[in-house]
């Protein structure tokens, strides 16, 4: 009788635990920053939804060499990158990014860039890591 509960328990909740969670270390450059990312498909259209949330991560102007902008990208296995948008940090070295994408099956890169006009990202990377949106 018991397990019938438990397995009805687990039912009710099940449709509301989507998505995959990723935590990532930074790079090098900023070893104290992490970072959280959720990632769900959307049951409408398919497409990819992404939030991206980091902590401890430095504010661009005091990296060696100082950027301007930290810039997200989504790189298709075999594709060239695109770019998502810019990560604001705060002033509690927090931030958060929310986009949508196509892809399924990608690289998410967060790299400094001295412009968000940047078109390809830099040899910056401050955290990379390989998605596959199910």
């Amino acid at each position: 009788m018991k397990p019938a509960i438990l397995m009805l328990a687990l039912l009710g909740i099940w449709p509301f635990s989507s998505g995959t969670e990723y935590h990532i270390s930074g790079s090098r450059v900023v070893p104290a920053a992490t970072a959280k990312l959720k990632v769900e498909q959307d049951k409408q259209n398919g497409n990819t939804k992404i939030d991206l949330k980091v902590e401890h991560l430095a504010k661009p102007s005091s990296l060696t060499p100082p950027a301007n902008v930290y810039l997200v990208w989504v790189q298709p296995r075999g594709g060239a990158p695109e770019k998502e948008g810019a990560l604001g940090v705060d002033d509690d070295l927090k931030g958060e990014l929310k986009a949508v994408t196509v892809q399924k099956d990608f690289d998410l890169l967060v790299t400094a860039e001295n412009s968000e006009a940047a078109t390809y990202p830099s040899s910056v990377q401050i955290f990379q890591t390989h998605v596959t949106a199910t």
